[in-house]
């Protein structure tokens, strides 16, 4: 028999996409505005940005790399005791990095244990409304995750708020306390009923730490040997693979602007307060544009949304810093030579009023540049976050969402631990991040530009493994029986 239906509802359900939007909240808002704290620590420990966004890099990576570890754990403890599990390993890798002596021992704090708590926490949530729902699950899982960007707009200028209160080592305490909070949400994660189908991964085994019931049943020992088995067969499938590499080079470059704009945002002549703000209105953009996607992903071709925006996503990351000069020679605005080149071929800015009239002289203001970046990055992006989920299951089916899930946030996390050292190095060769904002731009559109054969691709497989009609069936028949009689004629 198959596993129990998703019940779409009921109060356990709605209380369970409570949770996931505030574990998305804390977790997610603490993550993407970590990068509040990088100019702060460069000044602390008298380093540069890849030594410093090595931080970032490790931090991501193994919240995204650890699915594996997420998902065996929700196999095996459940969706409660995993978030619990995770929420205290994140609030002492913060509370931990506050003593850091050096930026090495932040790489495994900050970077490694903080990662590690974030990453076991974001599994089980989505996999809990994922096992709730069926026809209301791109709904409801717009709404949880738009708690991903809300917190990063509450946090990010919170942050912000907090450095200027106190030092910011008290400031990693007050945020190791809020990610301790997410305990509580974690045990609204209430179990599905047992499955009664021995060979599911079922509800059972994920929402159900009963280990009692599932020996008495013979299933325990087998469960790491069938999500090892499962995960085997996810690398040999053609469309897995082919989403994974995607989600490879998207994951390369959707870290950067939240590790970098607060940094870059100062170097374009910006306050640090503007930074953070900055930082803010990707979460904001990013929360309205999880609504809008949810629902027109309900009418359109999931897989050609999630594509499209990827490929703008990538186009605007690339031309990030090209805004305020392009929107100046569109207006026609005279800035002067001060404020335009210094932004795109220096690491110092001497800010010069520029001699412009009052209609444009917005055009000369760098914030208005980023200010068009980060809200087109905050649309597009949010692809990337609410889609993917929704495309995997439609590619491999909600049955193995769990694992192929865990799978691929592997994928992600080794292109995360690559893509903010990378373009952090860049700077400190170049002077500017421009060179590295353009290469991760071109990563993530080339991430969705691959996708798109995949329809295609399914067609010719399905053609090419069309079963034989009853015609042809027949006049097989027809010539096995005419062989037949021309053996038996004498010769």
């Amino acid at each position: 028999m198959a596993g129990p239906v998703a019940p779409d509802g009921g109060f356990w359900g709605w209380m369970a996409v409570i949770a996931c939007f505030m574990g998305n909240v804390i977790g997610d808002g603490v993550m993407y505005s970590f990068g509040i704290f990088l100019p702060k620590f460069k000044e602390y420990f008298q380093c540069g940005s890849g030594e410093v966004s090595t931080i970032n890099s490790i931090q991501m990576g193994v919240t995204f790399a650890s699915g594996p570890i997420a998902s065996y754990m929700t196999n095996r403890l459940g969706w409660r005791l995993t978030t619990v599990i995770g929420s205290v390993l994140a609030s002492a890798g913060l509370c931990l990095s506050a003593v850091a002596p050096s930026v090495f021992f932040l790489y495994f704090t900050a970077g490694g244990l903080l990662g590690l708590g974030l990453g076991i926490i974001y599994l089980p949530r989505l996999d809990c409304i994922t096992q709730y729902f069926d026809k209301k699950r791109p709904f409801v899982t717009g709404i949880a995750i738009c708690g991903s960007g809300i917190g990063t707009f509450i946090m990010a200028p919170l942050t912000d708020v907090l450095l200027n209160m106190y030092d910011w080592k008290l400031c990693l305490v007050i945020l190791g306390g809020v990610c301790f909070t997410n305990c509580f949400f974690g045990l609204m994660f209430k179990p599905l009923p047992k499955c009664q189908d021995e060979d599911s991964i079922g509800c059972e085994r994920i929402g159900d730490t009963n280990s009692e019931t599932l020996l008495k049943q013979g299933e325990e020992p087998e469960t790491h040997k069938e999500t090892f088995r499962e995960m085997i067969a996810l690398l040999r499938d053609w469309a897995f693979m082919l989403f994974a590499v995607s989600n490879f080079l998207t994951s390369l470059g959707y870290p950067i602007p939240y590790t970098f704009v607060p940094d870059n945002a100062i170097k374009l002549g910006l306050t640090e307060r503007q930074g953070s703000y900055l930082v803010g209105l990707i979460g904001i953009s990013n929360t309205v544009a999880r609504v809008v996607l949810g629902a027109l992903s309900q009418k359109l071709n999931r897989l050609f949304l999630y594509n499209t925006c990827l490929v703008i996503c990538g186009l605007t990351m690339a031309f990030s810093n090209y805004f305020q000069p392009m929107a100046a020679l569109l207006v026609g605005a005279d800035c002067t030579v001060a404020t335009l080149i210094p932004a795109l071929n220096s690491s110092t800015v001497t800010v010069i009023e520029p001699f412009v009239s009052n209609s444009t002289s917005w055009a000369c203001d760098p914030y208005v540049g980023q200010l068009i970046y980060v809200n087109c990055y905050g649309v597009t992006s949010a692809a990337y976050v609410l889609l993917t989920t929704l495309v995997l299951a439609d590619l491999l089916g909600a049955d193995k969402f769990t694992n192929s899930f865990g799978l691929l946030l592997l994928f992600q996390g080794v292109a995360t631990f690559i893509g903010p050292p990378v373009v952090g190095f860049m700077f400190d060769a170049f002077g500017t991040y421009n060179e590295g904002f353009i290469l991760m731009g071109i990563m993530i559109a080339l991430s969705g530009l691959m996708l798109y054969p995949i329809p295609c691709i399914k067609n010719m497989l399905r053609k090419g493994q069309r079963p034989i009609s009853e015609e042809d069936t027949g006049k097989e028949e027809d010539t096995v029986e005419e062989h037949s009689e021309e053996e038996r004629l004498p010769v």
